[in-house]
């Protein structure tokens, strides 16, 4: 019996190796499916003995609470609670409250606050002392809608504003083996000004103003870089670590010849990292989600700080559980396959669309009241009623297995 087993080891790591071995062109869909398969943790596919700083959720616009404390610092309560390593914020300046954060709290923004002023702010300060090892914060500063427009005037701004935050953080969190990553909300959105259906341009068709709107990305991602780059160039010794990332969520647009940031921005940047938002990855058996991550590292042209690494992480993806007729079972399955494919990539960082849930079904997205379980889609590790989703006891279950 032990003979039988070992052999069957050393199959599974002869095939592991070989489909390695190859370029990510030359494996046949066969070959993905295989490795696939072998990683998938249900199945007995190895978990990283590291898998719970690797994994984590998006806390922003959730429609409920349950406690009277400042939403972002109950949110990240909850989310050190569970027990993940990484959480997933948005960093935004606004006039008064910050949007998505906005129960039981009062921020007193301006728009004249610099990003380190924002980063300073007792909240968000509360939230960077918590034990997690990554934090990802969604910066849109500078861009916004107005992707259109001439952008001169604030890239300087912008560059110094990314130094700023960069130079605060290594010099505050010196003393803490932490990470920040400095990303984006969805670059192909944000490139496109929105996600109205004149921005769907697979089926809309491309504007003429899409040259100037990739312009604008490339100098508006180089900009952020720089700031980044001189920060870290002037650090003195720190265990902090800062990296910028540029998220990119319509892929596979740029297959069929639609401008989009993965084919047309980012072979025209040095970037540290890209995060992926990765619905337009989904399909029944992994393979699409598989090359898509392939597909990116290919166009990704890493910045002299990543020494040639090529690092794609999971920015968001996430399984509505409360439509479509889901189960426990269908949730459990989706959630293997996509873990699967991030362990067999070797995806640095998995981020789940998110701790609670943000999506009605048809009632408006506000925050004046907590929605019912009922009233909304599902994207969710807590429900509104406390209990753990379906997803969060996959995750659960798999990081108790990695120990």
């Amino acid at each position: 019996m032990k003979k039988t087993i070992l052999a069957s080891l050393a199959m599974i790591i002869g095939l592991i190796i070989s489909a390695q071995e190859k370029t990510p062109a030359e494996l046949t869909d066969q070959q993905i499916l295989e490795l696939i398969e072998k990683h998938k943790p249900l199945k007995g596919g190895p978990i990283p003995s590291d898998i719970k700083d690797r994994l984590g959720a998006t806390h922003m616009d959730g429609q409920y609470c349950f406690t009277r404390e400042p939403y972002i610092i109950e949110g990240a309560k909850k989310m050190e609670e569970l027990g993940y390593g990484v959480l997933k914020l948005w960093f935004a300046k606004a006039e008064g409250n910050a949007g998505g954060y906005r129960y039981n709290s009062d921020w007193k923004l301006t728009k004249s606050m610099t990003l380190k002023e924002l980063a300073q702010h007792p909240y968000y300060k509360s939230v960077f002392d918590m034990p997690f090892s990554v934090f990802a914060l969604n910066i849109n500063e500078g861009f916004g809608d107005a992707s259109a427009e001439d952008q001169t005037g604030t890239l300087s701004r912008i560059e110094n504003e990314f130094c700023e935050l960069t130079r605060y953080l290594l010099s505050e969190y010196k003393d803490r083996d932490v990470t920040f990553i400095l990303e984006m909300w969805e670059g192909d959105w944000t490139m496109r000004g929105g996600t109205q259906p004149d921005a769907r341009w697979k089926e809309a068709g491309v504007p003429a103003d899409a040259p100037v709107r990739v312009k604008n990305m490339i100098d508006w991602v180089t900009y952020r870089q720089r700031g980044v780059d001189r920060a870290r160039a002037e650090a003195g010794n720190t265990n902090c670590k800062v990296y910028h990332a540029v998220e990119v969520n319509k892929v596979f647009d740029g297959l069929e010849g639609i401008p989009s940031v993965t084919t047309s921005v980012l072979p025209h940047v040095k970037i540290d990292m890209v995060s992926w938002s990765s619905y337009d990855g989904r399909s029944p058996d992994g393979i699409k989600m598989f090359r898509g991550i392939d597909h990116i590292r290919r166009f990704l042209e890493p910045s002299d700080y990543m020494n040639g690494q090529r690092v794609v992480f999971i920015g968001e993806i996430g399984l509505p559980e409360n439509v479509n007729d889901q189960t426990r079972e269908t949730v459990r399955e989706f959630w293997d396959l996509m873990m699967a494919v991030y362990l067999a990539q070797d995806v640095p960082y998995i981020i789940h669309w998110e701790l609670f849930c943000n999506e009605p079904k048809e009632c408006p997205r506000t925050q004046e009241r907590n929605k019912t379980a009922e009233e909304l889609r599902g994207f969710w590790l807590i429900r509104p009623d406390g209990s753990k989703s379906w997803a969060q006891e996959y995750f659960e279950e798999i990081i108790a297995m990695s120990k």
